[in-house]
């Protein structure tokens, strides 16, 4: 126990030491204040037109999930970061494995990523959800920010090339807003997107007449899948690494 503290003290250590990460850090709170301030403000403005409150659902998804993705950009950073100073190179040497490591890393910016995102569901409070319930769907969206961090580290070798990939991947963060306009006979189809299952599991409990599970079991289905995609992942890593 006493290790990994000493492990997830370093991690905060290196986020310290860059300002980039630092802005970052606090992103999810800037996006939180900008969602607060904006949504009311464009409901009033478009009010004679359509009702924003009907795509509330929609709207809290798109918040909840570029809050990990955030995350996993900054995890993403800082293992490159310590690839191209061999840090993991260094670990083989130590009675530490690389699995350990890694895991460490992904329960502090795990634990982040739900703390956060509770935050902000409260915070913007366009959904009725209860404290049990936005801790599952918080739980299940916060495993997007391990999953990025290992999938960008699974093809880029330097932070140039982590950047043009956490680019290409922020359409995770739009494609499960599509979710909630498909026909519902056909929108299992896009289960194949990680952020599906969350944004059905808030769906559920906006719509209860939406599909043919309660939102608990789209959350079940979700960690199911994005745990398996984890695993994909991180055994590509480890072939690279190695």
């Amino acid at each position: 126990m006493h290790k990994d503290i000493k492990l997830i003290v370093y991690q905060i250590k290196r986020i310290g030491k860059d300002n980039l990460m630092l802005l970052l850090l606090v992103y999810p709170a800037l996006l939180a204040a900008v969602g607060k301030l904006s949504i009311p403000f464009f409901r009033d403005a478009f009010i004679e037109d359509f009702d924003l409150m009907n795509h509330y659902p929609a709207i809290l998804v798109f918040f909840i999930i570029a809050n990990p993705y955030i995350y996993g950009a900054l995890a993403a950073f800082t293992l490159l970061d310590e690839r191209e100073e061999n840090v993991l190179l260094a670990i083989r040497v130590t009675p530490l494995t690389l699995s350990h490591y890694l895991g460490t890393k992904v329960f502090f910016f795990s634990i982040v990523s739900i703390l956060s995102g509770m935050f902000i569901t409260w915070f913007l409070d366009l959904v009725t959800i209860s404290f049990v319930e936005s801790f599952v769907i918080n739980t299940l969206i916060a495993m997007s920010a391990p999953f990025s961090m290992i999938l960008i580290n699974s093809f880029a070798n330097n932070r140039v090339e982590g950047f043009a990939l956490v680019k290409g991947t922020s359409l995770m963060i739009i494609l499960p807003l599509t979710a909630f306009y498909v026909p519902e006979k056909w929108n299992l189809l896009l289960g194949c997107i990680p952020g599906y299952w969350p944004a059905m599991s808030i769906n559920k409990l906006a719509n209860p007449s939406f599909g043919f599970m309660p939102y608990w079991g789209y959350s079940l289905a979700g960690f199911l899948y994005i745990l398996i995609l984890i695993a994909l992942c991180f055994r590509r890593f480890k072939r690279r690494i190695s």
